[in-house]
């Protein structure tokens, strides 16, 4: 194996290492008040966000950062964003009306995605190889409104999403909520995982409330 097959596969292994414990935690679905302030960001970020990786041969088909914008997720962000941005009370409470109607309206991942060959890492395309689905815990699948490459300041990302490399591409990922899905009960299950799958592999983002 070359010097640089050693050293992707070692850092895969470390990140595998590190997303064990991640995968581990749970989390609250729920719609709950919480209490938030700026300085909470950091670790309610840290607490919605999974990280895998897939190995084509020694390199890397494809290494993702998922965050679920929950509204657990939501509430901290905006008392982050408020406080960035020094939002008066009236912008603050727009802000939060306006995250609580995207979360009863979709289920929303913020993806930060990077391949050891950029050709791979093409979620949008629809000639991709890679098949985007949201799972929930009884095994029923639910496909995407949109796979769809965002555009963002790279002060605002490295401060809300800190994810993001040099290398790597940010998608948003969007699913319809609602009863009309079919048999997709989504967070109700108790869990639900993001699977990005394709011949090179899969990855399984997961977050459980139990």
């Amino acid at each position: 194996m070359s010097g640089r097959g050693v050293v992707i596969l070692a850092a895969v292994v470390v990140a595998a290492a590190g997303c064990a414990n991640r995968k581990d935690i749970v989390v609250d679905f729920s719609e709950t008040p919480r209490d938030y302030v700026t300085k909470d960001y950091e670790r309610v970020y840290e607490r919605w966000t999974r990280h895998e990786a897939v190995l084509r041969d020694v390199d890397v088909a494809l290494e993702a950062w998922a965050t679920f914008k929950s509204w657990d997720f939501r509430e901290a962000y905006v008392e982050h964003y408020a406080d960035v941005y020094s939002l008066s009370d009236a912008d603050r409470k727009t802000l939060r009306e306006a995250q609580r109607d995207a979360f009863h309206a979709a289920y929303e991942f913020h993806v930060t995605a990077q391949s050891a060959d950029y050709r791979w890492n093409d979620l949008e395309r629809e000639s991709s190889p890679w098949r985007v689905t949201l799972v929930d815990a009884l095994g029923h699948e639910l496909s995407p409104e949109y796979v769809r490459v965002e555009k963002l300041p790279d002060v605002y990302e490295h401060e809300f999403f800190p994810s993001k490399t040099p290398f790597s591409k940010t998608y948003a990922i969007r699913f319809p909520a609602g009863a009309d899905h079919g048999d997709f009960v989504g967070l109700s299950s108790g869990s639900i995982v993001l699977r990005i799958a394709s011949p090179a592999g899969r990855l399984e983002l997961r977050w459980h409330a139990s």
